[in-house]
C-alpha cells in the first residue's frame, strides 16, 4: 500500500501560494496523472526533468522534494539532478530577461509610432478646455499615428459608424433593438479584429 503524500504536497504549495493542484500541473507543465503520483510517492517513475520542474515551481531543492516524499536514489543521482534544477533555473531566467527585454521594445515602438499624439494631444486638450469654442477637428490629425500602430498590429476596423450592415451576431452586438442575422442594422461603434481573430464587436441597433 503506496504512502499519501497529499498533505506534505499542500503545505509546500500553500507556502508559494498555490490553490490546487490543477495549479500546480498548469505551473509545472506537467498532467494530472503526474500529480496523483506526486501525492503517492511515486517519484521513481516520474522522469528527471519532472522532478526538476516541480521541485523549482515549490521553491525547494530536488533533494528536499526527494526527502520530502520518501524516494529513494544514489548519491550520484542526486548530484545529476541538483545540476539539471540549476541548469533549468539558469534558463528559466533567461527565458524572463528575454520577455522583459521584447516587451520593453514592443513599448517603446509603439510609444514611437504614438508621439505625434503623445506630444500635441495634451496642448489641445489644453486648449479645449480653456476655449469652449476651440475646434474638435483640429484633434483629429493626431489621431492618424493610432491609425498607424493599429495598421502595424494587422489590426481592421470593423464597421463604419452610420452605415448599415447584414446584422451577424458572431461580429456585431446588438445593443438596441432586435435583430435576426443577416437583418440590415446601423453601426453605432466600431469593432476590432487582429487577423483572424476578434478583438471587439461592433456594437450595433435596429
Amino acid at each position: 500500500m503506496t504512502e499519501d503524500y497529499t498533505l506534505k504536497l499542500q503545505v509546500l504549495m500553500y507556502k508559494v501560494g498555490i490553490n490546487s493542484f490543477r495549479k500546480l500541473s498548469e505551473l509545472t507543465g506537467t498532467s494530472d496523472r503526474t500529480i496523483r503520483k506526486l501525492r503517492s510517492g511515486e517519484l521513481h517513475t516520474l522522469r528527471w526533468q519532472t522532478l526538476v520542474k516541480i521541485s523549482s515551481t515549490l521553491q525547494i531543492t530536488v533533494n528536499e522534494l526527494l526527502d520530502t516524499f520518501g524516494a529513494q536514489s544514489s548519491s550520484n543521482d542526486r548530484q545529476q539532478l541538483e545540476l539539471l534544477q540549476q541548469e533549468y533555473q539558469h534558463l528559466q531566467q533567461q527565458l524572463q530577461q528575454q520577455r522583459e527585454t521584447l516587451q520593453t521594445e514592443f513599448q517603446y515602438q509603439s510609444l514611437q509610432t504614438l508621439e505625434s499624439l503623445l506630444t500635441y494631444l495634451p496642448a489641445a486638450k489644453y486648449a479645449a478646455t480653456n476655449n469652449p469654442n476651440f475646434p474638435a477637428s483640429k484633434i483629429f490629425p493626431l489621431l492618424q499615428s493610432i491609425d498607424r500602430l493599429l495598421a502595424q498590429w494587422h489590426v481592421t476596423v470593423l464597421g463604419e459608424i452610420g452605415t448599415q450592415i447584414a446584422y451577424d451576431p458572431h461580429c456585431h452586438q446588438l445593443i438596441e433593438g432586435t435583430a435576426n442575422a443577416g437583418e440590415l442594422v446601423a453601426v453605432r461603434y466600431c469593432g476590432y479584429r487582429q487577423g483572424d481573430k476578434l478583438i471587439f464587436r461592433s456594437k450595433v441597433s435596429n
